[in-house]
């Protein structure tokens, strides 16, 4: 007797036959389109390494030799960010390094490295003294001194304004101070510093840097300076942009640096 088609159909299209089929559709499908999916892929990683290549200077990097301008803020405690202003640090820094109160910044400790600008956190160990960078052998001294302080023993130095064109310089709790050094930036000119009776101003220096104007004002004390708020000067401008304390120091009767610090709202003075 004669199959009918649903017999040649049940007859040909067994389990095993229907495995097989499916398997081989699955292969015909997915495989190719896998291939693909990891030809993008590596595509993509192959772009991505040519946007961002690694860069490796080379080992005499950076070529020009370095410059400090300025150091800020002069002062801070331990895991404080100060900011070094210069030149030909590199992009880079590579084998480069950093001194920051008298003690090489680990890795960890530098927050951003770049030609004109660098910013480090004192590392453990600092202590007042200076700050310097070395760079392919060559080396950049910052003339000033980093005042490492304690605020409850640290004298305080800073700028009260009396009018948008005058003002005066004091300190507090700078007990036993006999002479110092302030350095003063500045915009408009003339700028006029007068001391007060008791402070001789030995010389003032003006010049400038990468950054601007500024001026070096080294005074002494006829006697050593209260503890109480004291004003060493008094100081006269046109009103022009702002007047910033960028550098001081205090030395008492034995040549010693004393710790020194200032608040953010008086170091600078605007109109």
């Amino acid at each position: 007797m004669a199959e009918n088609i649903y017999e040649r159909i049940h007859n040909t299209l067994t389990w095993k036959r229907i495995v097989t089929f499916n398997l081989i559709l699955f292969l015909v499908l997915i495989v190719p389109i896998s291939v693909r999916l990891a030809q993008q892929t590596t595509e993509n990683r192959s772009s991505a390494a040519e946007e961002a290549p690694i860069v490796i200077p080379p080992p005499n990097y950076p070529v020009g030799t370095p410059k400090i301008d300025r150091v800020s803020t002069f002062f801070g405690k331990t895991g404080d960010t100060i900011v070094v202003l210069g030149a030909n640090f590199g992009d880079y820094q590579w084998a480069s390094r950093v001194y920051v109160g008298n003690v090489e910044a680990p890795k960890e400790a530098i927050v951003r490295w770049s030609n004109t600008i660098l910013e480090v956190k004192i590392p453990d160990g600092a202590r007042t003294g200076q700050v310097w960078i070395v760079t392919n052998n060559k080396e950049a001294r910052w003339e000033g001194s980093l005042l490492l302080y304690d605020v409850a023993r640290a004298a305080q130095i800073g700028l009260q304004k009396i009018t948008s064109q005058t003002g005066n310089i004091f300190t507090i709790n700078a007990s036993g101070t006999v002479k110092g050094m302030i350095e003063i930036s500045y915009v408009s000119e003339p700028v006029e510093i007068t001391a007060v009776p008791g402070i001789n101003i030995t010389s003032q220096t003006p010049s400038v840097d990468s950054l601007g104007k500024k001026m070096k004002i080294n005074f002494e004390a006829t006697t050593s300076l209260p503890s109480t708020r004291t004003e060493l000067a008094s100081y006269s401008y046109p009103g022009l942009g702002a007047l910033e304390i960028i550098r001081a120091e205090l030395y008492d009767g034995n040549g010693k640096i004393i710790p020194l610090f200032s608040e953010p709202l008086s170091i600078k003075a605007t109109p």
